[in-house]
């Protein structure tokens, strides 16, 4: 078993998760855990490597069927996707206003200038949430050097306001209306988006003394939207940290 979690919180993991990406993901994760062997493996439950390659094939079979195939491929319509960009627009702007105050040699934070690459709506609403705070806590640094700070402020709050009311609803719908079949597709893929999360934060605990190497056990793939179906580059084995060795 991969996790406790019930069928209809894994639905709700799996559905923001493309199995086009997953698949590729877990070539790599599993990769990079058969070349760190038994020091990785003792990190985990029995067997767990084992069960998390299982549902790979399962995810990989299921997604030949046309019916799940054409929802895979659906993506967010209407309001919410307009939102969505503009929301993205939002923090491009909020990004670039930060990235002209540094430059002026305001004190605000780095991740302020950085725009996420996050393309699911739960993960921009999350980057958007952490910029406004930003943009909160630090807006007198960015009025010194700027315009008011306060107008960025309100109009992001809208669009997230907007956007997380939007995906509510659209999220009722879908849970409403969505076929058994794929249901149990979007829990199948929520368990292994899990599984392959387990096994990055074991490869961080087992590397907690080199960050490098560390630093392999990541979800690149999965989140490089663009770029996903790329072949991954091929795992190499680290030295693991001495208590884990002894895992």
């Amino acid at each position: 078993m991969i996790t406790k979690l019930t069928s209809s919180e894994l639905a709700k993991i799996g559905e923001r998760q493309r199995a086009s990406y997953l698949v590729p993901q877990a070539g790599y994760t599993l990769g990079i855990a058969a070349a760190d062997g038994a020091a990785l493996a003792g990190l985990l439950p029995a067997g767990f490597l084992d069960e998390v390659t299982r549902v790979r094939d399962e995810v990989d079979k299921a997604r030949q069927d046309k019916t799940i195939m054409a929802v895979e491929a659906k993506q967010a319509t209407g309001s919410q996707q307009t939102l969505l960009r503009q929301v993205k627009v939002w923090r491009r702007q909020a990004a670039t206003r930060a990235q002209r105050a540094l430059l002026a040699g305001a004190s605000v934070p780095a991740a302020l200038a950085q725009m996420g690459r996050s393309q699911a709506v739960p993960a921009v609403l999350e980057e958007t949430s952490i910029a406004l705070a930003l943009l909160t806590e630090h807006a007198a640094a960015l009025d010194a050097v700027g315009p008011a700070t306060q107008p960025l402020i309100d109009a992001g709050n809208g669009l997230y306001q907007s956007l997380d009311q939007a995906d509510s609803t659209q999220e009722q719908a879908r849970a409403r209306d969505l076929p058994v079949a794929v249901a149990a597709f979007y829990a199948k893929k929520g368990e292994f988006y899990i599984g392959l999360k387990i096994i990055n934060e074991a490869g961080h605990e087992l590397y907690a003394n080199d960050a490098q190497a560390a630093a392999r056990y990541n979800l690149s793939i999965l989140y490089r939207r663009h770029s996903a179906a790329e072949p991954a580059p091929a795992p190499t084995a680290s030295t693991p940290t001495a208590s884990a060795s002894r895992a």
